[in-house]
């Protein structure tokens, strides 16, 4: 019996749990391993097939569970996975076989097996045997090539391999994700159309009037395909630095380092008091009963007396993520209508509604002992809308746009095109130029469209955000999201209000722009991800411990719970 060293046995973990991000990049992991001796073959396969059969079970549950838990049934069971019902009582062996070898379509087809009850063992010897074989293969494959050309090649082999994997996983994925589009056209749900490009001019912000490319090749590939390559960095940087959660103490007296999870509240609490006015004056209510809409509603109109707040104003949960839950309020009636789908025993935050259009993201680095910090991103953040003609209904822009039209199935859910739209967007025809708003939060989840903006980034402006990133205690990597008046004011460090602070698990959102190609992009996430793991690791040398894998556990469970069940947003 082979029984791997203490290092091999990291090297084995490490290769269990990349199987739980990308089956087909773990393979190739395992695959380079094994063809430099660092592992056993035998060793490579068996543990590899550990972790896809771990998932598989996992997956499996999901599904089975599904058909009892309503709230879940809701969130599994989608048009892909009832597709997936039809193929597997027609044929059970052949479909799992192939959809071992077809990205983006396993979750689903597993999720439905466990969904109609197809019985546990017949699914797991037939899923065991598919992917024992799909493995073998693909190991063999590497390792004889490997060994054939490392001698020659070197460590280029590595570079080689490395690239033609994800290059493959990429294209398996993005023509899955065509037959998808095309399967959508044909049932009548999206028809494409020429591209129009907009000449809206924002106010305060930059032009769109010369943006050809709305819709990044990254935003079409599965987020779990996209973040793979990044999730297998983070195991990499975890070993190197002998830990998987040190980033907790990137920020160290923020909850797990901001990664998520965090109270926005307490963390814009923490700004010092000479810096209070540029944060968007907010207060907060904790909601004990989401039942008590009486008494929770009359908590927060005394809290809105006390803070001197009016409607509208803006309200969102306090530990948030991409916008859920975010909404205006105009009066007394959509507060009673809000509060009883938020989750109890949570806190809300009551904001002023910023009165400036523009809006931004702002990332700030800054080292442990460093005297100053910086400014190392600029993104503009545009909301979702349509830019009227004065002959076309905002339904018919929604599909000539091409952003619009990416995101339809956002706006539709399972409806068709004018049964599933408002009557406001089947009905009214926006005059020539005039700028339809669509949703009132800006993330990429709603259709937000994100551009590059570091190009104005100014002494001004680092030395504002400087001030204000220092007189947070312990705070160094994060992002300011904020609302400007113009781009002439931003860049003189003046006249914006921030509306929220993201900490260590805030992307610097200006690779989301369409145009940044996507090598650039990784290039891009390796790097914040780098940065994260050396400012963590310098907390930690100055006596700051990551949060136990155990109380991390229990903290995302809670944070999960909370996001899955906030109210829509606006």
């Amino acid at each position: 019996m082979i029984i791997p060293t203490d290092g091999a046995l990291m090297e084995c973990i490490s290769l269990f749990l990349a199987t739980f991000v990308q089956e087909d990049l773990a393979i190739l992991t395992g695959g380079m391993m094994a063809m430099d001796h660092s592992l056993p073959v035998v060793v490579v396969f068996f543990t590899l097939m550990a972790g896809i059969l771990v998932g598989d079970i996992i997956i499996y549950a999901m599904g089975w569970g599904a058909r009892s838990i309503p709230w879940l049934k809701r969130k599994l069971i989608n048009k892909t996975v009832e597709k997936a019902k039809k193929k597997l009582q027609e044929n059970l062996v052949s479909t799992i076989i192939i959809v071992r070898m077809i990205p983006g379509v396993l979750f689903s087809t597993f999720i439905a097996c466990g969904f109609i009850g197809i019985p546990f063992l017949e699914f797991i010897i037939t899923s065991f045997l598919a992917a024992a074989v799909y493995t073998a293969a693909i190991l063999a494959i590497i390792v004889k090539l490997g060994e054939a050309a490392l001698p020659s090649l070197g460590k280029w082999v590595y570079i080689a391999i490395i690239s033609i994997g994800v290059l493959i996983v990429l294209i398996k994925y993005l023509k899955q994700r065509k037959m998808v589009e095309k399967e959508e056209v044909e049932d009548g749900t999206i028809v494409p159309v020429d591209e129009k490009i907009d000449g809206n001019a924002f106010l305060g912000m930059p032009s769109l009037k010369d943006v050809k490319k709305k819709v990044a090749l990254s935003e079409k590939i599965p987020s779990t395909v996209f973040y793979s390559p990044v999730g297998i960095r983070w195991i990499l940087l975890g070993m190197r630095y002998r830990s998987m959660l040190l980033p907790t103490v990137t920020n160290p007296l923020v909850e797990a380092g901001g990664l998520w999870g965090e109270s926005k509240s307490r963390l814009m609490d923490q700004i010092g008091p000479d810096f209070k006015k540029w944060v968007a004056p907010y207060t907060t209510v904790y909601v004990k009963d989401n039942n008590a809409v009486e008494e929770n509603v009359s908590n927060i109109l005394e809290a809105m007396q006390k803070s001197g707040f009016s409607f509208p104003l803006v309200i969102k949960p306090d530990i948030g993520w991409q916008g859920y839950g975010v909404r205006v309020i105009n009066s007394k009636e959509e507060l009673v209508n809000y509060l009883p789908g938020y989750p109890k025993n949570a806190t809300i935050i009551i904001q002023e509604l910023v009165p400036f259009e523009g809006e931004a993201g702002v990332f700030y680095s800054r080292f442990p002992g460093e005297e100053h910090g910086k400014v190392i991103s600029l993104t503009f953040r545009y909301f979702p809308h349509v830019v009227g003609d004065g002959v076309s209904t905002v339904a018919e822009l929604m599909e000539k746009d091409q952003r619009t039209r990416f995101k339809l199935k956002f706006y539709l859910g399972k409806e068709t095109l004018h049964s599933g739209l408002p009557e406001e967007y089947r009905n009214n025809v926006p005059q020539a130029g005039e700028i339809f708003r669509l949703a009132f939060i800006g993330s990429l989840r709603v259709g937000g469209l994100y551009r590059n903006g570091s190009k104005f980034i100014t002494p001004a402006l680092q030395n504002r955000f400087e001030e204000i990133a220092r007189s947070i205690p312990e705070f160094y990597f994060g992002r300011f999201d904020i609302k400007f008046k113009s781009i002439d004011t931003l860049r003189e460090g003046n006249e914006f209000k921030i509306f929220e602070i993201n900490g260590a698990g805030a992307e610097a959102i200006h690779v989301w722009d369409a145009e940044t190609p996507l090598l650039k992009m990784y290039k891009e996430l390796f790097r914040y991800q780098s940065t994260m793991f050396r400012i963590a690791n310098a907390n930690r040398k100055r006596g700051y411990k990551p949060m136990p894998a155990k109380e991390f556990y229990t903290f995302t469970k809670q944070y999960n719970n909370l996001i899955s069940n906030y109210p829509a947003s606006e």
